[in-house]
């Protein structure tokens, strides 16, 4: 006989109470992946009140999608959608970018653009497009494309019927290829021509030295590069003998706030140059070191300087460094940040409030109005840059 001790059995929870235990686990753990899609939906949309509208815009377009009897392009949707919530702030300097357009953007942004390296004007004659102008160094003037030839085709596809946008988006297209253009000279049969289309650098800044030892210094826009171009300008002009100097700014529109304080940090005194105000007030303001650039100075502005050529022009004015010349300034003295949307789109908005370093607004105050103003009404002649160049003799 068996004399071990038997065991005594484990006692099994009963069934009713182990079902509930688990239940109730189920529950718990599908309330807590509800909170967390909940906020992951939430803090991706930004909020319940956004992700409402988000919801009010999937209602929108679902309706278009089941009742509407013609063709729409669902892209072309979004697009005009996040195009019209922008354009409703009232603000022109706020806008949505596409895709292809932000891309763009950030080429320009660093003075470089997708093309050839012309410009172009519609013929009246033929339909295509007149070069006005080749770019040296460049996939054209390489081709021996010159001035006054006239494109009729892009890869033997007739571009007559396009606009100046069409035909420049088209080439942009190509970016990274070779395209064969068509093209008459002197309204000749047209002959083809190879050219690549590709990234081309361009500089922001042009200069020389005018009859009396003028220094002049055309700056195109304050993006990147713009600021040590506009300084190395500077330099070698004063390198030549300039004893004075003529900035033109007209048709700049703006740029980086970095450039326009690195070209003002160099020519001014010690002291404030720049102001930048946020959305609760609060200034932040750059200074300027004692190192200097003391001589001869003026400004040249027209109706389509804007923002950071607009405090360039200010600045120089306020601290009495040089004469502004031309016509009034449009006035834009806020700033913008872009931010980039999940499909590689962006917008473009005001974020930010700019003023003069004694504190003007130039939004509100309506731009600078010049200390000589001066039109250019004959087509033929600068007026403007004549008088700047009288002053400074």
């Amino acid at each position: 006989m068996d004399n071990k001790a038997k065991k005594p059995r484990r006692k099994l929870l009963d069934r009713p109470v182990r079902a509930s235990w688990v239940l109730l686990l189920c529950v718990i753990c599908a309330a807590a992946a509800a909170i967390v899609t909940i906020t992951s939906v939430y803090s991706r949309f930004g909020g319940r009140a956004e992700y409402k509208s988000a919801v009010k815009y999937a209602e929108v377009e679902k309706a278009i999608a089941q009742n509407y009897i013609g063709d729409y392009d669902s892209q072309s949707l979004k697009n005009a959608a996040a195009a019209a919530m922008v354009t409703s702030l009232g603000d022109k300097w706020s806008y949505y970018m596409t895709a292809d357009e932000y891309k763009t953007y950030k080429l320009h942004s660093a003075n470089e653009y997708a093309g050839i390296g012309v410009t172009v004007s519609k013929d009246d004659k033929t339909g295509g497009f007149k070069l006005t102008s080749v770019t040296a160094d460049t996939p054209a003037s390489d081709a021996g494309l010159k001035e006054g030839m006239v494109i009729l085709t892009v890869d033997a596809a007739d571009v007559t019927k396009l606009s100046v946008d069409g035909i420049r988006e088209l080439i942009q297209s190509k970016l990274n290829s070779s395209i064969v253009l068509g093209i008459s000279v002197d309204g000749g049969k047209p002959t083809d021509y190879t050219v690549d289309c590709s990234v081309i650098h361009t500089n922001p800044v042009s200069y020389e030295l005018k009859t009396g030892k003028i220094g002049y210094i055309k700056i195109a826009n304050f993006d990147s590069g713009s600021g040590d171009a506009a300084i190395a300008a500077i330099e070698d002009l004063l390198s030549q003998g300039a004893t004075s100097i003529l900035f033109d700014v007209r048709d700049n529109p703006g740029g980086f706030l970095s450039e326009l304080i690195k070209l003002l940090d160099y020519i001014l005194p010690q002291g404030d140059i720049f102001v930048s105000v946020d959305q609760s007030g609060k200034e932040t303001v750059t200074k300027s070191d004692n190192v200097c650039l003391q001589m001869k100075m003026a400004v040249l502005v027209n109706e389509n300087t804007y923002s950071a050529a607009e405090f360039f022009a200010a600045a120089l004015s306020e601290y009495h460094w040089a004469t502004i010349v031309g016509a009034p300034t449009t006035g834009k003295g806020r700033s913008q940040t872009t931010i980039e949307l999940s499909d590689g789109s962006a917008v473009h908005i005001s974020s930010r409030k700019y003023l003069t370093p004694n504190r003007v607004d130039l939004s509100e105050k309506g731009g600078i109005t010049p200390d000589t103003v001066v039109y250019n009404t004959d087509t033929d002649i600068d007026s403007q840059i004549n008088k700047a160049l009288d002053l400074l003799s």
